[in-house]
Formats: structure tokens, sequence, C-alpha cells
């Protein structure tokens, strides 16, 4: 019986260590897991990120996107308006996404929804912080005890 076990052993050794490594299609190799991609040369950052941190740059995705909901699709989901394809944003290693900022200015944080990290960028909407805050919490609670 021991021949057996150590045979088997052997056996799933060797498919573990020659199986191809399972890449996902159309991946940025410099995408980090929280969907951050480095900064081009040159980008200013308003302050030093500090440790454990770094700045990377997030794809936008606009609310009225079919994507908007989609927690597959990574990036920063905004309301309001807002014409730029990225926003720069600080990442924690053990956090995820942190603070946004636009222009060097800090956006205003609208808390987490069922896609991602929500923010707005624009003087209209961030009056209505509170509001927007209490529905995006709401959806994420009920979108996460439905998983």
């Amino acid at each position: 019986m021991t021949t057996f076990t150590k045979t088997t052993a052997a056996m799933i050794a060797a498919t573990i260590l020659l199986a191809p490594a399972a890449h996902a299609d159309g991946a940025d190799v410099d995408t980090d897991w929280t969907g951050g991609h480095p900064l081009p040369e040159g980008t200013e950052v308003p302050h030093e990120p500090g440790y454990g941190s770094a700045w990377r740059m997030y794809d936008v995705i606009k609310f009225g996107d079919p994507n908007f909901r989609n927690s597959e699709v990574r990036g920063v989901r905004v309301i309001g308006d807002f014409d730029a394809d990225q926003m720069l944003c600080s990442m924690n290693f053990k956090g995820g996404v942190g603070t946004c900022y636009v222009d060097g200015q800090q956006v205003t944080d609208l808390g987490w929804a069922k896609g991602g990290k929500l923010v707005t960028a624009d003087a209209k909407i961030a009056p209505f912080t509170p509001i927007i805050q209490t529905f995006a919490s709401l959806e994420h609670r009920l979108s996460s005890s439905a998983s």
C-alpha cells in the first residue's frame, strides 16, 4: 500500500509541476490585483504614498456603462461629469484602492458599490454624497449577502 501511495503522490506532483500556468486573457502584465496600472513617466503625485502603498492609474467606468455594476471589470466607478479615461489613486498592498485624485485635488469618495469603489469629481454631485453613500452601501450589502 505504501508503494501505491508514493506512486500516486509522485504522479500528482508531476502533474502539478508540468501543468501550464493559467493566465487571464488579454490581461496587462503590469496590472496589479486591484486593477491599477503603472503611472506614465513624469506623472505628478499629490504626496508620497506611504508604507505598503503606491500610486496607480485606474480605468474609469462611468455611470451608465454596462460594466458599472460588474465586479469582474476592474476600475473606479465614477458618477457625474468626468472626461478622462483614467484616474490617479493610491493603492495599498493589503487594503486595495485608496484615495483618488484629479488635478492634484482629492475627489469625493462615495464608498463601495456592487461594482467597486465609487467616486465623483463633479462639484454638482458632491452635495448629495450622504444620500449616494447610503444607497451604495445598501446595494453593496445586499449584493454581498446574495453571493
